[in-house]
Formats: C-alpha cells, structure tokens, sequence
C-alpha cells in the first residue's frame, strides 16, 4: 500500500474536482471506503455499513431490498472512470474500486495494485513465501487449521464477554409525556347567554385539542360519573363567560391539576347575539395557543429537553417531535442535528414510528436541498425522503401533521397541485394545524399574486404564539410584491433569523426602492455572505425557493441596478 499521506492527498485531489464535488453522496461514499481501506478496517466495508453510514438508510435496512449502494458504486466508477481519463490523469495514486466489492484498491498510473511487501534488501526479490507453504505437508497444515480455528473461537468467546461486561449500556431514564388535559364547563354569568351554549365549548375543546398528536384532552364534568377522569390528567382547563354591554368576554384558564394558580389564560370576545354560532371559532382560538409547541402545555418537556441533551435509548415520538419542531422554527445547525439524532435512535427502536418515519423523510429532503446544486439534484435521497413519508401516511392515513410533512416535501419538489391538496387535508383534520396553515399561505403566496396566500399569511401570524421565522417568508414576498418596501424590510429582517436566502434578497430589492443607504449596505453584504449564493449563483437559487417569475425577474433587475455583479447573480462566486 503507498503511504497514507499520500492516499490522503490523492483523495483531497479529487475531493476537489467538480465532477465529483457536485455529488456529495459519492464524495462522500469515496472517503468512507477510502478512509476505512487506510484504518485497516476492510472487513467493515459492507453494503450494510455504506448504506446506513453514508446514505442515512435506517438500522433495518437490507440490501437484498434496496440496491442504492449497488447503483452508487456504478456510478462512482463511472466517475472514477472519468477523472483517471482527463484530469487525474497524472495522478501517482489511482483508486479502482472492483466490480462486485466496495474494498478500494490502490493503484500505480500502470494499472497495477500498488505493492504490499517490499523486495529483499540483500537478495533483490521477494522471498517465494507462497510455495514454502505449499510443499508442507498436509498434515502440518491440519494442525495449522485445528490451532487457528481454537483460537478464533476462543477469541470470539473474549470479546462476547468484554462486550457484555464493558460495552456502555443505555440508561432508562423517567421521561416527560405527552400531557393530558381535562377540561371542565365553563361557567357562565351571563343572563344572555344560555348555559348549554357555554358548557358546549368544552365539549368543542375537547374535540379541537385531541386533534393535536401529542395532547390527550379529556371532558370532565364537576360532579357525576364522569369524575374520576381527572386522576390521569396533569393540566386542567377551564373558563367563565360574561357580558360586558352587547359583548360577551369569554375567558379560558390552564391549571396544573392540585394547583389553584394558573400558568395561562387567555380571553376572546364576542357580540352576545353571536355567542351560540361563535363555539367553533372560539375553541379553534383557544385551541392554536394550547396547541402550538411553544405552548404552555409543552413548557415542562422543552425545559427538560434543555437540560437533558442525552436520549440514547430514551427517544420517544413525543420528544423528538418537539425537537423537530424546533429545529423548524429556528433552522439552526445544531438544533438540526439534535432532531435527527433524536429521530434516528427513534427509528431504531421503533421502526414502525409513523411519526418518526413522516420526520425522517423530511429531515432527509432538507439536508439534500442545503447541500446539493438547484439544478442538479440527486434524485436518490429524494426519492428515499419521499418512501419513508409515504410509508408514516399508510400507517397513519388521518394523521394532520404527516399530510403536513407531504405537502412540504410536495411544494419542495415542485409539485404544487399535489401539495395544495396535501395541506388542504393537514388542515381538515385539524384546523388548528397553524404549520399547515401557514405552510399552504407560503405556497400560494410565492408562486404568484394570491388574495387568499396573503390574507391566510396575515392570519397565520396573528394566530401563533411566537411566530417561527419562516412564517414570515409569505408576508415580505407579499409586502414587496404590493410595493410596501419598509413592510417587505421590516419582514424580512424577521426572515432573516432562519432563512438568510430570501431575506437578503427582498431586504436588498425594497433597500434599493426605499434609497436606504444603511439598510442597502446591511442587505448587500449579507446577500454576498450567503453560502449557497456563493456556491451556486444568486438567481439560480432564487429560481428554486421563489415560483413567481415575474417577481423574480423585478427582485433580479433591483439587485443589478443596487450594484451586484452579473457574474454573482448568475453563478458561483
């Protein structure tokens, strides 16, 4: 073998040759067989191993099912194939990789192995090792083999025991639950308003918050049979309705059960004539705060996931829902990390998680996106992402946030009618999937001028606790689109928080319109720091993220007339 600082070298080589640079799976692939040939590790160089190491296939993966490393392997030497013939032609180090394996070989510019034992100082040539051994007799052999396979056994039985005495074991640890709310009449000291409108809100309750996946909602009456209800609840919900004049305040009060503080309300009014026709859009108000992730019925699993940053062997759907959650909400590199950390130990325990599988998929197509051109995707892990949703909706068809994920995954790809559809079911099987809501209000708002995209973007921020930064990636389009440039910058400086693409384009766009030198300064120079603006050209990937192409033509008219280069604009820079 040549020395590995040279191996190392040959590879960072043609790391950086386009033809492969713009296939990060195959890079990828490259280093890890590349990597283990050089540690000694050749044996771990399986179909297996490549596939959950490098391709992110789940624990159960069987390649008698899934041929992706098969495929991949071809096309790495193909690529392989082609660097050696142009520009590594010169190259003193030449991996092959052999139909059939995945053990690179090391090779000279001739075509041959790289030798494994040097000549003989003294004699000049390698001593015939091969046929000393073969004129031994067989029965000097046999005792060879008998000794080896003692030893072997006996070497497995040391390493079973080690194993079992000091391999690192998961600790069971007491987890946070989903939590279960009871919900009680409310109270009406209302003349006007009758009490079987009141106590109907309950009941409404109940009904919107058991659509959230992570809350069981319970209807308890004061008294009756129905009491005992109440000992497996850790929070309780309850309200009064009054009048005030020709208006009704109707307010609704959290409580920890055994408490009589409460750790939220919130009050929603109403004409008194519209009280009885006005249950539903009251419940789905309430029902938005109670159910948002940043919600106070979540606080106590949030805060215990911020001190608890270990869940090897402890992940459950509720858990790494929250983290996914957040990580949506932020797009932060490490909260990304901790999710699908979180999802794949998931995954590993319960491969059948609808859930989990629904994250996965999405947490895939994400990192697929970030990482590879606009122009050039790599169809294999989108095509996984899209299997692994596919598989959460046919073991939870009625799941409102796994048609949730579909219609991202959806509206990502490109596929726009089928995602519409897609977030038109998240949001009947649960209105108050304010993710959905918002989603569906980007959908229509970026593909073109959409009444409806721009009054469900308004309502979708109005609506959320603490609006998550893309929720207002519709409101600046729509803002810039309208020609309400100090809305559009004041938008996208919310954008920007986690999503630095099109907040730097549209705060340039509506800096340059508004002849604000300090806010155009500020935009251009986080414009021209965006990563994949510099890898890929401004427009091309402002062609991916933005469907409208009249708006895209004005965003990129502005940002030449404000000073950016045409070459930055068109490609890497």
């Amino acid at each position: 073998m040549p020395p590995r600082a040279e191996v190392e070298a040959a590879l960072a080589r043609i790391q950086e040759w386009p033809g492969l640079a713009r296939s990060p799976q195959l890079a990828k692939f490259l280093n890890y067989i590349v990597g283990a040939r050089l540690d000694g590790n050749e044996a771990g160089i399986k179909a297996y191993s490549i596939a959950v190491d490098v391709f992110g296939r789940p624990q159960s993966f069987d390649p008698q099912n899934d041929p992706i490393v098969r495929v991949q392997a071809r096309r790495l030497r193909a690529v392989l194939e082609e660097y050696y013939a142009g520009e590594g032609a010169s190259e003193p180090v030449i991996f092959y990789l052999p139909v059939g394996r995945y053990i690179p070989e090391f090779r000279t510019p001739s075509g041959e192995p790289a030798p494994a034992a040097a000549e003989s100082p003294v004699t000049g040539f390698t001593p015939p090792i091969a046929q000393v051994a073969a004129e031994r007799s067989w029965l000097a052999r046999l005792d060879d083999i008998v000794l080896l396979v003692v030893l072997v056994f006996v070497a497995l039985g040391i390493a079973l025991v080690l194993t079992q005495v000091l391999a690192p074991r998961q600790v069971r640890i007491a987890v946070p639950q989903p939590p279960v709310v009871s919900v009680t009449e409310f109270t009406s000291v209302a003349a006007q308003a009758p009490a079987a409108s009141v106590a109907g809100l309950a009941v409404e309750l109940v009904t919107d918050l058991g659509l959230f996946p992570f809350i069981d909602a319970v209807y308890l009456q004061r008294t009756g049979p129905a009491a005992p209800q109440a000992t497996a609840a850790t929070f309780e919900l309850s309200g009064i309705a009054r009048t005030e004049g020709t208006e009704m305040q109707v307010t609704a009060s959290l409580k920890r059960v055994g408490s009589d503080a409460a750790v939220w309300s919130m009050t929603e009014k109403v004409a008194t004539a519209e009280f009885p026709t006005s249950i539903d859009r009251l419940s789905q108000g309430f029902a938005d705060q109670l159910g948002a992730v940043d919600g106070p019925l979540h606080t106590d699993a949030m805060q215990w996931l911020a001190t608890n940053t270990d869940l090897a062997g402890n992940e459950t759907d509720y858990l790494c829902g929250l983290l996914f959650t957040r990580y949506r909400g932020s797009a932060r590199l490490d909260d990304g990390e901790r999710a699908r950390a979180c999802v794949s130990g998931l995954l590993r325990s319960q491969p059948g998680s609808a859930v989990g599988l629904a994250m996965s998929g999405t947490l895939l197509l994400d990192r697929t996106l970030r990482m590879q051109p606009p122009s050039a995707r790599d169809p294999e892990p989108i095509a996984e992402a899209e299997r692994q949703i596919d598989e959460a909706l046919a073991l939870a068809p009625t799941s409102s946030p796994i048609w949730r994920e579909y219609a991202f995954f959806l509206e990502s790809v490109g596929r726009f009618g089928e995602a519409e559809a897609a977030f038109t079911s998240a949001l009947q099987l649960n209105p108050s999937n304010l993710d959905a809501y918002a989603g569906y209000a980007r959908l229509l708002s970026l593909r073109g001028k959409s009444e409806k995209g721009k009054a469900m973007a308004a309502d979708a921020l109005r609506r959320a606790v603490t609006p998550p930064y893309w929720y207002h990636e519709a409101a600046a389009v729509n803002a810039l689109r309208e020609g309400n440039n100090a809305e559009a910058l004041l938008q996208a400086e919310a954008l920007a928080v986690g999503d630095a693409e099109l907040a730097s384009a549209i705060a340039v766009t509506a800096a340059y319109r508004l002849k604000s030198e300090d806010a155009l300064n500020r935009s251009i120079a986080q414009l021209l720091e965006v990563t994949r603006f510099r890898r890929f050209g401004i427009l091309p990937v402002l062609r991916q993220r933005l469907g409208d192409p009249e708006l895209r033509a004005e965003i990129g008219n502005e940002l030449a007339a404000a000073g950016i280069d045409q070459a930055a604009l068109n490609g890497p820079y």
